[in-house]
């Protein structure tokens, strides 16, 4: 049936577009940027604090897209006010995107209950352009999801389609690799094991939307939900991850798609 899953906020901007709304400038802005640029906020501050305690109280998760650490810092702040008025309620707000989190922002995503879900195909995409917007430190850190993982914080990944094609295995494939496009390994200490990521378009995506008892794994009670690979992905080399093909694809019990011969 028909639920409300969540209430979307719009709060920066793209790191592509050097419109990620940043704390410290970017290394190297638009064109006719000054020095000192930051980007912006896509949405006002003062009614994102002002709208976040109604949604939050209603138990419903805020779903707020957040690219730059100034972004996500105004998320987190909304999110810190109501928290001091009580516990917060199990309302998994989502992170949308958090390609620049800080470590210090990862820490209070996991006080808050705050699920981020990482833009995880940047490095390839554009893992080269961030060197050169944000320097080798910043980019590095883009997509942080072993940071994550290692607090603790249930995390997913996604393609952003149309933005990239929806090529699930080309997803994992990145967050297990980190190669950009010239074949730099984007922050190698960020990269993630098979497992792990495909656990965060499994039960990690079943969980962020409440649904993590009837979605995200093959168990008794569950809908029969997956898809059927031509390789394991555990098995073969990091390398050819991408190129593993969907053989079938089941949704609640039936077979909706096959692969021709």
């Amino acid at each position: 049936g028909f639920r409300l899953g969540g209430i979307k906020f719009t709060l920066d901007g793209s790191p592509q577009g050097r419109t990620a709304w940043l704390t410290e400038p970017y290394r190297e802005g638009p064109p006719g940027a000054a020095d000192d640029y930051v980007a912006y906020p896509s949405y006002e501050p003062s009614e994102y604090l002002r709208r976040i305690p109604a949604i939050i109280e209603r138990g419903l998760p805020a779903l707020v897209h957040v690219n730059g650490d100034a972004a996500i810092d105004l998320m987190l702040e909304g999110l810190e006010a109501i928290a001091q008025k009580g516990p917060l309620p199990d309302h998994r707000s989502v992170a949308i995107h958090a390609q620049l989190a800080r470590p210090d922002q990862l820490d209070r995503m996991r006080d808050l209950g705050v699920l981020p879900s990482f833009y995880a195909v940047h490095p390839f995409f554009w893992g080269d352009w961030h060197r050169l917007s944000f320097g080798d430190e910043r980019a590095s850190f883009i997509s942080p999801l072993r940071a994550a993982l290692d607090r603790g914080i249930p995390l997913t990944i996604h393609n952003d389609s149309p933005v990239v094609p929806p090529n699930i295995m080309r997803l994992v494939s990145i967050a297990v690799n980190r190669e950009t496009r010239s074949g730099h390994i984007l922050g190698p200490d960020q990269r993630v094991s098979v497992i792990e990521a495909l656990h965060a378009v499994t039960l990690g995506a079943a969980y962020q939307y409440f649904e993590e008892d009837d979605k995200g794994s093959i168990e008794v009670g569950k809908r029969a939900d997956f898809v059927v690979l031509a390789q394991d992905p555990r098995t073969v080399d990091a390398s050819v991850i991408a190129d593993i093909d969907i053989v079938e694809t089941i949704s609640r019990g039936v077979s909706v798609f096959k692969k021709s011969e």
